[in-house]
């Protein structure tokens, strides 16, 4: 009977650990989304975005013809680059930031790569939804954005903000190269895929800034004595 009590215990312990987790990633990612359209640096990268892909729009069909002649993508890195946007880079983040939270005891790496695709990724789908522009190849009508393009270039954000430009850097080059396979394949005009890629962008250094900053060495003032203390705020 107390080992079944224990097990009841435990199990519920570790459901409130679980509940309290999804609680605060809500939140957090709620006010990432209000960081991202009102605040820089994501406001600023939306907004670049939006200007790049008006100003491309009139690029497009003379892109896409040049793609599809030249096909300047090998064909094997062509295919690795659509897998790469579609699957392999969201289980590799996911994969490599839940190993260092479990290294570094800090659930905080997994929590904002998880939290920050999930919504980019519900964005995308939304505005696909409102925008209704059809593909280049009339498959359907949610060519805008490009979803690859996006999951691609929110890892990128991911790595680089986490690990830095050592490993950013080529996490970018893989995402330019799924976005050279969505034109290439003839999935997606090149305006989609700038804004898909300033989409990502803005979401995974917006997130990271919500998430990280909070966990930096604060200077604070107490008026009841008088004094003024350093304060590290540590993550969890």
């Amino acid at each position: 009977m107390l080992k079944i009590l224990i097990f009841i215990f435990s199990l519920s312990t570790i459901s409130a650990q679980y509940s309290i987790a999804l609680s605060r990633n809500i939140h957090n990612s709620i006010l990432g989304i209000k960081n991202t359209l009102l605040q820089k640096p994501g406001r600023t990268i939306l907004i670049t975005g939006a200007l790049g892909a008006v100003f491309t729009h009139q690029f497009d069909k003379d892109t896409q013809k040049w793609f599809i002649n030249n096909q300047p993508l090998p064909k094997s890195i062509n295919k690795f680059g659509d897998n790469y946007g579609n699957l392999y880079s969201g289980i590799i983040v996911l994969g490599s930031t839940a190993v260092h939270s479990y290294i570094s005891k800090k659930s905080i790496f997994f929590e904002y790569a998880f939290s920050t695709l999930a919504v980019n990724g519900l964005t995308t789908v939304l505005i696909k939804e409102l925008a209704m522009r059809k593909r280049p190849n009339s498959a359907d009508h949610r060519s805008f954005p490009s979803g690859h393009v996006s999951h691609s270039f929110t890892v990128a954000s991911i790595f680089k903000e986490i690990y830095g430009w050592e490993v950013g850097a080529p996490a970018y080059t893989l995402a330019v190269i799924t976005a050279m396979n969505r034109l290439q394949d003839n999935k997606h005009y090149l305006s989609d895929v700038v804004f898909g890629a300033s989409l990502g962008t803005a979401f995974g250094t917006s997130f990271a800034k919500l998430y990280f900053d909070s966990n930096k060495i604060s200077i604070k003032y107490s008026l009841i004595n008088n004094k003024v203390y350093l304060v590290y705020l540590l993550d969890t």
